[in-house]
């Protein structure tokens, strides 16, 4: 592959002034794998518990579409409202960035070094070690045992800010003077916009030490790095940023203020892509073994070659590889393609690789899902969940590939009407608002829109453009700072709430407890108990309702929704009264509705084993909501469920409702429970102690929701409906209990209807309908022979209207009994009158105006095309449409236009005919 021959390994050997480097340890067989090996055994000979990544998006913060760095997975911990069994943790990180502050998106595959998805290796300390050991290890990690040059190595230190009234680092810069043998002039100070980290407006943050490494080529002046022109922190590659500790001691507060953590914590994070370029002497990260097993799959796939002299056919490579790698994770953990939220980010990034392959390598069908199994091969190992759904994965990009198809001729047109407007208006300029419509709604993006303006001899609004983009990002931002359900100001001081929402007896339902705080707003009011018998939501299930209120009176808060935070509790709704901290309350769960989700929680778990006994293995759950009123269960699977089926599973279900097992709620080690084959959902993440729910010998399953003690309580079981969500994604509804009844009595209520109705015994219904759906079919026959007829009869009146021109079979004919589906059907007639043939056939659809151009034969050859002649009828009649050389089509909006469009047609053919 490119990137391995000896021109792009550099030794650095002479450098200009007084001392030359050691050369770098270029490795090139030193694998991906073996260097993540190494970074996670390192921290683990060391006290560090491993641990696996998170999922890629994550399931409990609403402020992150995606997780864009390895601190998310311990946020909780980090605000104090969450805690681990460990102190010390290390893992690599799935991490997607494409928006908000850290948006790389228009950079990636442009450059070498910029992605959309990432690997964070990272070690963690909460409250246990701090700089000093942060600072030691980091520097044994990178010159003993990556062999990494001393000489190379520049570090930043925070510098201090008098707004915050921060002094510098001292101890920090102290600490890389005399706990390692870096050169100290190679320790500089920055200010808080390089070394003092935050995730956003509030939260815990810190001051941050950065490791960068020189990668200067021969000649360079190793001194440069202090040179804020072109040394470390100044944008350019050659001092590049390869790990950032940062020591979390402070805590942001909603008015901007600084106060002190009070455990002190490390959290570091070191990009896996570009490390591995550095031990492997590549340039670009994209020379590395992550990426060079994807760029061969897809030299295949396009018949080019990457690293060749075509540097746009590079990019597209980029683009391609960095992408499907994002996707392909995301889709693994659980996510699904959408209009909205994460869904439209993973779209929008299938049609960019899309559309990269399309214009810079030929790629006109579906490729990208072509690329999926080479990607699971490479990040399989460290990321198994990947290659247990590759077939899933693969599925979903395809028919997100094949819609993208479609949404590129349409967007095409769209664009036609866009400028035909503007021309017809006399103007010069493309309204950035409306272009950037095709960006948010096709995807086309911003160079390619002003390709196609160019091509008419029109500008874009490149402000205007821009405006719409900031407020497009505004709506769909995917990161925050750390406000959620409370800030990070109120959170401070609130305890762990001690939930009894699992015990088994009636009385939990009911818990005398006390008040810790009672927050409100003009939106609806948040309280926080002592404890709490209310279910907050997770895994699918929605949260509790119902009552809290002082014995006494004067208090009483209708619970609307529970959820949480961390380790902490939080009720919301609408509080009447005041509420003092320590306040004894009564805290009383809707008792019926609970019933009613217990029930339908049950029963998921059911139904997702009996999927997987009628459909097969490879059944995987994508989603669920168990509500009171019914439960929805979103499955992969290729293809609809058949009636069979569907009777089959839900018979699978009842003969488990009525055996009767109890169910079983048992606290377990995590690996001791996947290993007695408990059923663990992909995107879940999962703490070293879980809640494992058995019912008989028929379903074993990690789940924290509350259930029913014996699944014959959950009486009858109904599948509602069965629909596609997307490719590979299915969709089932079922209702339990009284809601199924309520839906059997109301079936047998209209079956009882439907057999009066026909005048015959509810048995005999099947073969009544069948009857009259043959007598049905026998009159549409009728009225099909009787519609022939009418096209006959359009065809004579076309024929009326053709002259010959020049050769050519030309005319432009308004057939006002035809709709667009008659006009087609006529068309097909027409061609047949003549090899060559130019003609304008208008229908009518209600207010709506149907055409169809058609062009062939010696029309073609004099340069007409049905296309361009449709931009004419479209001009005058409005609406939409367009087509190809030989055929077009479209619906006018414009009924009163009918004659102007006609005549617009003629004239646009006038002048080669």
């Amino acid at each position: 592959m490119p990137g391995e021959g000896p021109e792009s390994v550099r030794t650095f050997a002479h450098f200009r002034g007084p001392t030359a480097p050691t050369p770098m340890p270029i490795d090139p067989q030193r694998s991906a794998a073996q260097v993540r090996r190494q970074f996670l055994d390192f921290f683990a000979e060391r006290g560090h518990r491993e641990v696996p990544s998170s999922p890629v998006f994550p399931q409990d913060d609403p402020t992150l579409l995606f997780t864009n760095a390895g601190m998310n997975q311990f946020k909780d911990v980090f605000l104090g409202t969450g805690t681990r069994d460990y102190r010390r943790a290390v893992d690599t990180q799935k991490c997607i960035r494409v928006s908000g502050k850290h948006n790389d998106l228009e950079e990636v595959g442009v450059d070498t070094y910029h992605h959309t998805f990432f690997e964070m290796l990272g070690n963690w300390s909460f409250g246990d070690y701090f700089k000093e050991d942060a600072i030691t290890w980091a520097w044994q990690l990178l010159t003993e045992v990556w062999k990494l040059p001393k000489e190379r190595l520049w570090v930043t230190v925070f510098g201090g800010d008098p707004k915050d009234g921060l002094a510098a680092d001292e101890e920090a810069e102290q600490l890389w003077r005399s706990r390692t043998d870096i050169d100290p002039s190679h320790v500089l100070r920055f200010g808080k916009k390089d070394n003092f980290w935050e995730m956003g407006e509030t939260g815990p943050c810190g001051p941050c030490t950065e490791i960068h490494i020189d990668r200067g080529a021969p000649g360079d002046d190793p001194r440069d790095g202090a040179n804020p022109a072109i040394g470390v922190n100044a944008g350019n590659e050659r001092f590049m940023e390869i790990w950032n500790l940062v020591f979390m001691q402070f805590n942001r507060m909603d008015n901007g203020s600084l106060v002190n953590l009070p455990a002190k914590s490390v959290d570091t994070g070191m990009g896996f892509e570009r490390v591995l370029s550095v031990l492997q002497g590549k340039r670009s990260n994209y020379d590395t073994d992550l990426f060079a097993p994807i760029f061969r799959t897809l030299e295949q796939v396009s018949g080019r070659t990457y690293g060749g002299s075509d540097s746009r056919a590079d990019v597209a490579f980029r683009v391609a590889a960095d992408h499907v790698r994002a996707v392909s994770s995301a889709f693994a953990d659980g996510a699904l393609p959408g209009n909205v939220g994460r869904g439209y980010v993973l779209r929008r990034l299938i049609r960019r690789a899309a559309r990269f392959g399309r214009q810079e390598l030929g790629l006109e069908q579906p490729y990208l899902h072509r690329l999926v199994p080479t990607v699971a091969e490479v990040l399989g190992h460290a990321f198994p969940e990947i290659r247990q759904r590759v077939d899933h994965v693969a599925s979903l990009v395809l028919s997100e590939e094949e819609s993208f198809g479609a949404t590129l001729g349409r967007g095409l047109v769209r664009f036609e009407e866009l400028a035909r407007r503007v021309a017809k208006a006399g103007a010069k300029v493309l309204p950035g608002e409306q272009a950037y419509e095709l960006y948010a709604t096709y995807g086309f993006p911003k160079d390619l829109v002003e390709l196609m303006a160019r091509e008419r001899e029109l500008a874009l609004d490149a402000a205007g453009w821009d405006d719409a983009e900031r407020a497009h990002q505004s709506a769909s931002r995917s990161e925050g700072g750390f406000k959620q359900l409370l800030s990070a100001e109120q959170l401070q001081g609130l305890r762990p709430t001690a939930g009894t929402y699992h015990h088994e007896d009636t009385q939990s339902l009911a818990v005398e407890t006390r008040v810790q705080r009672l927050f409100r707003s003009a939106d609806r009011d948040t309280l926080v108990l002592e404890s709490s018998p209310f279910y907050p939501e997770a895994g699918g299930q929605v949260g509790d309702s119902g009552l809290i209120e002082a014995p006494g009176g004067g208090f009483r808060f209708q619970v609307d929704d529970t959820q949480r935070l961390g380790t902490v509790v939080v009720h919301l709704g609408r509080a009447e009264g005041d509420a003092q901290p320590g306040l004894a309350v009564l805290a009383k769960v809707d008792a019926e509705r609970r019933a009613s989700i217990r029930r339908n929680h049950s029963a998921t778990h059911l139904l997702h084993r009996a999927l997987k006994e009628v459909l097969g293995d490879h059944v995987a759950q994508a989603g669920s909501h168990v509500g009171p009123d019914r439960l929805r269960f979103d499955l992969s699977h290729p293809k609809a469920i058949t009636q069979d089926e569907l009777e089959r599973i839900e018979a699978h279900v009842l003969r488990a409702v009525v055996a009767n097992p109890a169910v079983r709620t048992t606290v377990e080690d995590l690996a001791a429970a996947k290993a007695r084959g408990a059923a663990a959902l992909f995107g879940e993440k999962y703490d070293a102690a879980v809640r494992v729910v058995e019912m008989g010998d028929v379903s074993l399953e990690l789940c924290g929701g509350t259930h029913v003690r014996a699944t014959g309580d959950i009486g009858a079981f109904a599948i509602v409906q069965e629909r596609a969500v997307q490719a590979g994604v299915r969709r089932i509804e079922a209702v339990t209990g009284p809601n199924a009844l309520a839906l059997f009595q109301e079936q047998r209520r209209l079956l009882g209807v439907s057999a009066q109705r026909l005048k015959v015994p509810p048995d005999e219904l099947p073969q009544r309908i069948e009857a009259l759906q043959e007598q049905l079919k026998e009159a549409r026959k009728k009225t099909q022979a009787a519609a022939q007829g009418d096209l006959a009869g359009a065809l004579e009146h076309v024929k009326k209207g053709l002259e010959t021109r020049s050769g050519v079979a030309f005319g432009a004919v308004d057939l006002a009994g035809l709709d667009l589906g008659g006009l087609r059907e006529l068309s097909a007639r027409v061609k047949g009158q003549s090899a060559d043939l130019c003609v304008l056939l208008l229908g009518r659809d209600g207010e709506r105006v149907p055409w169809i151009v058609l062009c062939q034969g010696q029309a073609l050859e004099r340069g007409l095309a049905a296309g361009d002649l449709a931009k004419a009828v479209a001009a005058e009649l409005g609406g939409g449409g367009g087509g190809k050389r030989e055929t077009a089509q479209g619906q006018g909006l414009a009924a009163d236009r009918v004659e102007a469009a006609l005549a617009a047609f003629r004239a646009a053919a006038a002048g080669r005919l």
